[in-house]
């Protein structure tokens, strides 16, 4: 009886402490976050099918097109100091952009979120464990985090 109880506090420790990132200490802007508006020209626009998830020091962007059940996704390096998140994309759904065709592809396609460039520079408005608030260009991108 001690042996599995032995085996299952082993088995309970080794899940809990897989499941955390950098030695526990991963801040708020880990995990995954739903855009729900965007103010752009000082109009707010509701928004539920923008996801950007951070780990590490990777970032995904994924735009879902309900109509068409099809979705875009964005993957890349961000660096995150004070209040800047700095983002590198350079992928675009699972190619790699490496052309300045792929370039163009990938610009057109993030260009319904306001982003003009691979490599944006976000402003933190507000950050917690609930919600975040970042400015790119003069729009303002209000998140609430999932998990």
């Amino acid at each position: 009886m001690k042996k599995l109880i032995y085996i299952a506090l082993t088995i309970i420790v080794v899940t809990l402490t897989s499941c955390m990132q950098n030695g526990g200490n991963i801040g708020y802007l880990y995990g995954q976050w739903r855009l729900e508006e965007v103010v752009h020209d000082n109009v707010t626009t509701a928004c539920d099918t923008v996801f950007f998830s951070f780990q590490s020091d990777v970032f995904q962007i994924r735009k879902i097109i309900y109509d068409t059940y099809d979705y875009s996704v964005f993957m890349g390096l961000y660096q995150h100091q004070d209040d800047v998140i700095k983002f590198n994309i350079y992928n675009h759904n699972s190619k790699e952009i490496l052309s300045d065709e792929d370039k163009q592809i990938a610009l057109s396609d993030i260009s319904s979120l306001y982003i003009d460039t691979l490599f944006p520079l976000f402003n933190i408005i507000k950050l917690d464990n609930r919600y975040m608030t970042l400015e790119y260009n003069d729009n303002l991108y209000y998140f609430k985090k999932l998990n």
